[in-house]
């Protein structure tokens, strides 16, 4: 989800910022070409292109990060040669574009590549016959240095704002926003290239007497821990959500043949390491529903539940697998 979030937001911002590029450049192509300037004129109209090209490449190809990264280079390099063709008429624009970079990528990103296009200028336009070099390399520093103080306040808020959406506040895993999210798009993978995923639930054995004998809060803290245990015994792309109360959900990811043993590991660690506030065990049962074809996120949940139900009526701290 946080990714998807990402996506959308960056996309909105590529074309927005590629309307006003078109809308503002494109005029410069008839009043340059009308004036006799045709290579100021062609430049102009390959940047318009270009533009227009990436960013329909970006909203059909999903590709949004690649291709926010290819504009701001595009767009650097087009005000360099801009300039460099017509000297001081064109100059002015690199201060637009530098401070467009920073809403097109990374900050720390766009400054190296504002750093690259500034000292082409100085290099290779000939303009600082008529412009200061010191005023024009200050006032870039000091657009360059703005712009990046304020996307990088911008890049916090954002990434505070994924997690108070993403993340549960108790137990550090992700929410059920974020797993609809995920399982929707897991579901689209495995039907596009029949990848192996499992979808399990997880639920914490008795553990309403662990709340009975020793506290709400020491119940919280055996959450939080279980969600410690199980990230640190999972790879970095498979991913852990809070379902609700003390039950869990494990999406897993590529485990092929060695599914079985992948999931019997996760719970002996769990069963070794989650222990009440008396160094008592704490046992895990789990319901695992692989995918296959035309499955549904309902379906699957459907399925993980029902094998869930199979492994406490069977006696919990035991893994049964669904073969529907």
């Amino acid at each position: 989800m946080i990714n998807q979030l990402q996506e959308k937001y960056q996309l909105s911002l590529l074309l927005l910022l590629s309307a006003v590029a078109i809308l503002g450049v494109f005029p410069f192509v008839v009043i340059r070409f009308l004036d006799g300037n045709v290579s100021a004129a062609i430049i102009d109209m390959a940047l318009v292109l270009g533009i227009i090209a990436l960013v329909g490449y970006a909203f059909y190809s999903k590709e949004i990060r690649v291709t926010s990264a290819v504009t701001a280079v595009f767009v650097n390099a087009g005000v360099v040669a801009i300039s460099i063709a017509n000297g001081i008429g064109s100059f002015l624009w690199a201060y637009p574009v530098f401070a467009a970079t920073f809403i097109l990528v990374k900050p720390v990103e766009a400054l190296c590549i504002n750093a690259v296009a500034g000292f082409s200028l100085v290099a290779l336009a000939d303009i600082f016959d008529t412009v200061s070099m010191d005023s024009f390399v200050v006032t870039i520093l000091m657009v360059s240095i703005s712009a990046f103080v304020y996307a990088s306040h911008g890049v916090k808020q954002f990434r505070l704002l994924e997690t108070l959406n993403t993340v549960d506040t108790l137990t550090g895993a992700l929410n059920r926003r974020a797993m609809s999210s995920d399982i929707q798009a897991a579901l689209a993978k495995s039907e596009r290239n029949g990848t192996e995923q499992l979808l399990a639930i997880l639920d914490l054995d008795y553990f309403k007497t662990v709340n009975d004998n020793y506290g709400h809060a020491a119940g919280d803290q055996v959450l939080k821990e279980f969600v410690t245990i199980t990230t640190s015994h999972i790879r970095k792309y498979d991913r852990l959500y809070r379902f609700g109360g003390e039950e869990f959900v494990l999406l897993i990811s590529g485990v092929g043949e060695q599914q079985q043993t992948f999931i019997d590991s996760l719970r002996a660690a769990i069963k070794k390491e989650l222990k009440t506030p008396r160094g008592e065990e704490i046992t895990v049962s789990f319901g695992v529903a692989p995918w296959v074809p035309g499955t549904t996120a309902d379906t699957w949940l459907q399925r993980a539940d029902e094998a869930l139900y199979l492994a406490k009526a069977r006696g919990r701290d035991r893994a049964v697998f669904s073969h529907h």
